[in-house]
């Protein structure tokens, strides 16, 4: 092959290489989730799972589901009581017999779709030249391509054939975003100029990277050698590296050009473990043990990694409306291939750039797939590279229509042992459940009432149902946080009042409620509910009197009512409130009681405030900040009148262990009214700082 074709090569792959993404349809019966898409690099016969499950229903049954608009949140199957085993994860290989070709779990490696191509921008697309600029066009370029789900971003070598780095860069899931934005900004202008989409699939579109400038960026500069390109990563125990054939590059009347090096035909081979291996075999693998894998096809190109497999975290598993395709539900680890995510991020796009999203809650990413009925199995990365087989055997289905759904209203967090849950079933169903209790609606037989057992305080709580829908008992569950309702904490204060440094003890206690005596109206009851109260005592003495220096201790007590205007859980779901308060402040003899209104705040601290504090260990947990406003309207005695009494607090905590939390805190307060039958007058502006330990529990 002469230098000309060695050039229109990777431009001819690249043309041919545009992926499109697909979506799955709905997770569930009940509700459209929005959805994102993971497609598979390269399709092999495995890859059957990515079928599409929304088909039309089979003739088997012409039940419905019993999802309803206002009965949407679905109960997860238990996948081991229902006769489901999941073997050993299995690392399943092939290299094709002429060892042009290598395929690790739904993966394929061929120089067709790794490969490195050096060109004039200009020249990687028929009609790049309308959106970018002559000297820009005429700028050599290294354009590139690898199968992203064997390795998606690394550090860029140029090696040389005595081991020698000549070039290196960093190719993150930064810079490959840049690259993708950049990419658009070109289709954009080419779409504006009348190019149909059509033709902008191919080209420089399909790279999923490329060094624009070759020449700035130095790759060629020490290149006076044969070479290759190879993209690794490596994290802890796990890496992984892949590597091109060899190339050269020298100067010609043209330019620069890059070209593969003629060589001896390479000896395919595989090694297991640093052990020799046959060049197919599926074999099991231990979760907890890297696996060791090389592998050399014979044009050159070769793929390494060590990595620790990942475990298959499986929620659910049912048969859908195809007779030919089951849904899984997982977490963590989402497999090769097609799959949506059922509960993605929904920020807006000013949280995300204020850097408010939530650092407290369930970090779990649920996905979905379909995997055939005929050959059930799923791939799964490594933690540092590398595709792993998890195959199913299954002796009993559970049924769709069988599954049982609860109130759209269903809390994700609780209080209390007990919980009464609302949910829908088949009316020709039947549920129980050995873990607290079951009450039928009398009236409709669809309808019914669960107590949920949640006895794990700080833990995430399942509790089980069993169905019996056909003659068939499936066992399903559901999952609630128990937070704690109470915190006690001791704080130490520093108060700049009047030009005086004042010293302060204070405890503080707070209190949230499940619902009203077991009322759990849900705009009115549950979890809106909260009570606190502080009571603080100066340490040092504070001038009563500067002409004959009479001093008196302060002391003051809070109490609070709050309402949430969202229900959830403290320290875990974000909230807006209204509270009102009582306030009694004591100064010598002066006695000041009054009641204000106002309002709070309260969230896990925002991640971009968040990521600032984690650089100091000790304050790399989870962490909690709420805020209040109290502007006091009334005196409780007839006796004194208020001259704009209010309080401003800002108050945080980080959460070493679930119960043990460290706080601090300021904030101003303005303690200001008289007492006219003392002919009296008190107005202290202060400013304060806390610190404190407290307990959750």
């Amino acid at each position: 092959m002469n230098i000309a074709q060695h050039l229109v090569l990777p431009l001819l792959l690249l043309l041919g290489s545009s992926v499109n993404a697909q979506e799955l349809g709905s997770p569930t019966d009940s509700s459209t989730v929005t959805q994102e898409v993971n497609s598979s690099a390269t399709s092999t016969p495995q890859t059957a799972a990515q079928e599409v499950e929304d088909v039309p229903a089979p003739q088997r049954s012409l039940l419905k589901s019993a999802a309803t608009k206002d009965f949407n949140k679905a109960l997860y199957f238990d996948q081991i009581d229902n006769g489901l085993i999941l073997p050993p994860l299995e690392l399943d290989y092939e290299l094709s017999a002429n060892g042009k070709q290598l395929r690790v779990g739904n993966v394929t490696l061929t120089e067709k779709n790794f490969f490195f191509g050096l060109m004039p921008l200009g020249k990687t697309h028929s009609q790049l030249n309308q959106v970018v600029s002559a000297a820009d066009a005429e700028k050599m370029v290294l354009v590139m391509a690898w199968p992203e789900k064997l390795l998606s971003s690394g550090n860029l070598e140029m090696i040389s054939r005595t081991g020698a780095v000549l070039w290196r860069t960093k190719v993150s899931q930064a810079n490959i975003l840049s690259w993708n934005q950049k990419l658009e900004g070109w289709r954009k202008g080419l779409l504006s100029a009348g190019v149909p989409a059509s033709n902008l699939r191919g080209g420089i579109f399909g790279a999923q990277y490329a060094i624009l400038n070759t020449e700035a960026a130095g790759v060629f500069a020490n290149a006076n050698e044969s070479f290759r390109f190879c993209l690794s990563f490596e994290e802890g125990r796990n890496q992984s590296k892949l590597c091109s054939q060899r190339y050269a590059v020298k100067n010609t009347d043209k330019g620069l050009v890059m070209s593969k090096v003629r060589a001896d035909k390479a000896t395919a081979r595989i090694l297991v473990n640093n052990e020799d291996a046959p060049l197919k075999q599926t074999s099991p693998v231990a979760t907890d043990v890297p696996v060791g894998f090389y592998s050399e096809l014979s044009t050159g190109e070769s793929y390494e990694f060590v990595s620790i497999p990942n475990k298959l975290q499986l929620m659910d598993i049912a048969d859908t409306s195809s007779d030919k395709t089951l849904r899984i539900v997982g977490y963590d680890t989402r497999p090769l291939g097609r799959s949506i995510i059922l509960n993605p991020d929904q920020y807006t796009k000013l949280t995300k750039l204020l850097g408010f999203e939530a650092t407290i809650g369930d970090p779990r990413k649920f996905w979905a797939a379909a995997v055939p009925t005929s050959d059930p199995r799923i791939y799964l990365p490594g933690q540092g590279g590398g595709v792993f087989q998890q195959r199913f055997e299954l002796s009993e289905i559970p049924r769709r229509q069988s599954r049982v759904y609860l109130s759209k209203r269903t809390p994700s967090g609780t209080y209390v042992d007990g919980i009464e849950l609302e949910g829908r079933k088949q009316a020709t169903s039947e549920v129980s459940s050995t873990q607290n209790s079951i009450e039928l609606d009398q009236k409709d037989p669809g309808h019914f009432y669960w107590k949920f057992q949640a006895k794990e305080r700080g833990q995430i709580n399942r509790s089980y149902l069993n169905v019996n829908f056909e003659g068939k008992t499936y066992k399903s569950y559901y999952e609630i946080y128990k937070g704690f309702p109470r915190e006690l904490s001791a704080r130490l204060s520093a108060v700049s009042a009047s030009g005086t440094l004042i010293f302060l003890g204070e405890l503080a206690y707070n209190q949230w409620f499940e619902d009203i005596l077991g009322w759990s109206n849900y705009y009115v009851s549950r979890q809106r509910w909260g009570f606190a109260a502080k009571y603080f005592q100066s340490f040092n003495q504070l001038t009563v009197d500067k002409t004959t220096g009479k001093t008196a201790p302060l002391s003051v007590l809070n109490v609070d009512l709050k309402y949430r205007f969202t229900p959830g859980l403290w320290n875990r779901d974000e909230t807006v409130g209204a509270l009102a308060s009582y306030q009694n402040v004591n100064f010598d003899q002066l006695k000041a009681p009054m009641i204000g209104v106002g309002g709070f705040w309260a969230r896990s601290m925002p991640k971009v405030i968040d990521d600032i504090f984690n650089v100091v260990e000790l304050m790399r947990y989870p962490k909690w900040v709420d805020m209040e406003f109290i502007y006091y309207v009334k005196s409780m005695d007839s006796n004194v009148t208020l001259n704009s009494s209010m309080s401003l607090n800002f108050h945080g905590k980080v959460l070493w262990t679930d119960s043990l939390f460290g706080e601090a805190g300021f904030g101003y307060k303005r303690y200001a009214f008289t007492d006219t039958a003392l002919n009296q007058k008190a107005e202290l502006n202060t400013f304060y700082g806390t610190v404190g330990l407290g307990l959750n529990f």
